[in-house]
């Protein structure tokens, strides 16, 4: 514990001096956030987290996070050196459930734009990214799977396909094959006869499925070699691959859709400076600003109104309206509790 105490230190640290000279001698006060590292984060800072310190006249130093556990070891030391943190959706609820997080101050947030499932009391959404049936065009032309029911289809769709090699997305997608509605997954999947059946129209799919990749990159890597024909992948790797000029075609119906959010540690040291941060981050602008960099999804969806994306770049993005109505929204709940058990019935099916 006292290790990772000290390289949090460190790494906060070296973030600040690294700062130093760039910040106003006038600030007034500091905020600590930490993301992912590397060019995703640098995306951040540029689009973002610069903007927010010149607004708000703070502070802004920096760290990264490698996920839940990185927030467990600070409150568990009694040293929370974080005010803001991006996580995943499943760690944001999950930590809630623990006690870890500080509420949110919506007196201070401003949630204009934000949808109403994307606001928790504990956490609010940061980007989507969402997972794709995608197919290449040379073995299907602009013909491809356009739902789970025709990726299931082995006649009228044969070929290689790739799925995500973690139970996530995949029982929810078993479902959608089976005809439930994106809408009635959840409910679904609560009830024992209705996970039963997600496990067997998941059965059906396995032995004819030739990858089950772990990575982004690596699902990207798979299309583009033409490893396999069709796989559901991130969106945001479809976008790569084209401009790579391999002709490869996807459909939003049945994307299983997750977000990043932005949470506050419990016993923060700059609540309030946080809270004002996470509101500048979700801003419509802000938020504009950094898909037109990155693809992923706004949260915000005034963003779309803003004027700095155009109507072509907006089209290609999962929270657009046209493209978000037909989505499943991954809730994070349905795995707290059984993911271990859950995982370990997703590996002995796929391995046999």
């Amino acid at each position: 514990m006292k290790k990772q105490e000290r390289r949090l230190s460190l790494a906060a640290g070296l973030v600040a001096s690294s700062l130093a000279a760039s910040a106003p001698a006038f600030a007034e006060g500091e905020v600590v956030f930490s993301s992912w590292g590397g060019s995703f984060q640098d995306t951040l800072r540029a689009t973002l987290l610069d903007p927010a310190a010149e607004a708000l006249n703070i502070t802004v130093k920096e760290d990264t996070t490698n996920g839940i556990q990185d927030v467990r070891a600070q409150i568990n030391a009694g040293a929370v050196a974080w005010d803001v943190t991006e996580q995943e959706l499943s760690t944001c609820e999950t930590l809630k459930q623990e006690g870890s997080l500080e509420p949110l101050d919506y007196s201070l947030i401003d949630t204009t734009g934000i949808p109403p499932e994307l606001i928790n009391s504990h956490y609010v959404g940061l980007l989507a990214f969402t997972k794709v049936i995608a197919y290449r065009k040379d073995v299907f032309g602009d013909n491809g799977p356009s739902n789970w029911a025709e990726f299931w289809d082995l006649e009228k769709f044969p070929g290689k396909r790739g799925m995500h090699g973690k139970v996530n997305y995949n029982l929810e997608a078993a479902l959608m094959a089976d005809g439930v509605p994106a809408a009635e997954v959840y409910a679904t999947l609560a009830t024992d006869d209705g996970i039963k059946r997600a496990w067997s129209k998941l059965a059906e799919i396995a032995p004819e499925v030739t990858v089950w990749y772990r990575g982004g990159a690596q699902s990207a890597q798979l299309l583009r070699d033409g490893e396999v024909d069709m796989i559901h992948m991130g969106q945001n790797h479809v976008g790569y691959i084209k401009k790579d000029g391999i002709g490869v075609n996807f459909t939003f119906d049945g994307a299983t859709m997750d977000i990043d959010c932005l949470l506050v540690p419990k016993g923060a040291p700059n609540k309030d400076n946080a809270m004002r941060l996470i509101s500048q981050m979700i801003d419509a602008e802000a938020q504009a600003r950094l898909v037109k960099a990155m693809p992923f999804g706004p949260a915000n969806s005034d963003a779309f109104k803003t004027g700095i994306l155009s109507e072509v770049e907006a089209a290609k993005l999962p929270t657009f309206p046209e493209n978000f109505a037909p989505q499943l929204l991954v809730d994070p709940k349905f795995y707290i509790g059984q993911l271990g058990e859950l995982t370990e019935e997703f590996d002995t099916l796929i391995q046999q």
